[in-house]
């Protein structure tokens, strides 16, 4: 049995029922804005780092190489990342702050921790705007050899695998419109020791299934001024909305497998 939702990218919210065992490899919010050069100046972020630190307090300076578009030229920029010991990392550039955790237990947690982080990068570092907001779940199902998804989704996730029998992949994407903005929706199959991002899911020894849903706002005429509280807020409304899709992809079956926990 599935949910009844007719539409997941535009209906009301669904109750979250709390999974002893889920299955999600990562969870990741991000947070745009127009740069800010001076984030790249350890003196610069020296007080945002200050205000975390008790939380997050290992600090790991990142490179990351690309290059202009319409140029040849190869520029690096620093991301600067800040850990605990139980999953949890920040990443801060000179155009975004991101929160992500491979030990999510809510939607009411994940995002008080992303409210007070947004709250210490107002105070210290500044932006003024904002041009992207957006949460990324990614479920991923080990199975075993030749096993089946077969009466664990709906019958528009499951996709022709098991109709053509053994084959390398399989991967599905859907990109459109949502109440709160927009999704980009991936889910498949992929062979052991493979996936379709590693920066997000890592791969594996066996076989699995995934969904990765990224719920998403992006203002793309003009930028909107940076407000913690309501990108707080919009994070929330953007998990509700992935968390509705995750519903309306799997069954009771699925929900039983990983420890539905009675309400």
């Amino acid at each position: 049995m599935t949910s009844d939702i007719l539409n997941p990218l535009f209906s009301e919210e669904l109750p979250e029922i709390p999974l002893t065992n889920p299955p999600l490899a990562r969870v990741l919010a991000q947070v745009r804005f127009p740069e800010i050069q001076s984030v790249q100046n350890k003196s610069f972020i020296a007080p945002f780092q200050e205000r975390i630190r008790k939380l997050y307090p290992r600090t790991v300076s990142d490179t990351l190489n690309g290059f202009l578009i319409g140029s040849p030229q190869l520029v690096s920029t620093n991301i600067w990342r800040y850990l605990d010991a139980d999953g949890w990392r920040v990443s801060l550039s000179d155009s975004f702050i991101s929160i992500e955790t491979t030990n999510y237990t809510s939607r009411k947690d994940f995002t008080s921790r992303f409210r007070y982080l947004l709250q210490q990068l107002g105070e210290t570092v500044g932006p003024t705007h904002t041009n992207r907001i957006g949460i990324r779940y990614v479920d991923q199902v080990l199975l075993d050899e030749n096993e089946s998804m077969s009466g664990m989704l709906r019958k528009e996730m499951i996709g022709v695998k098991d109709i053509f029998g053994k084959t390398h992949h399989m991967i599905s994407e859907l990109e459109g419109p949502s109440r709160e903005g927009g999704v980009l929706v991936r889910w498949g199959h992929m062979p052991h020791m493979a996936s379709h991002d590693p920066d997000v899911m890592v791969p594996i020894e066996k076989s699995s299934w995934f969904l990765d849903v990224d719920s998403y706002k992006i203002y793309e005429s003009e930028t909107v001024a940076f407000d913690p509280e309501e990108v707080a807020d919009l994070t929330y409304q953007l998990a509700t909305r992935a968390y509705t899709i995750f519903r309306w992809s799997v069954t009771e079956q699925f929900l039983d497998r990983y420890g539905r926990v009675a309400q």
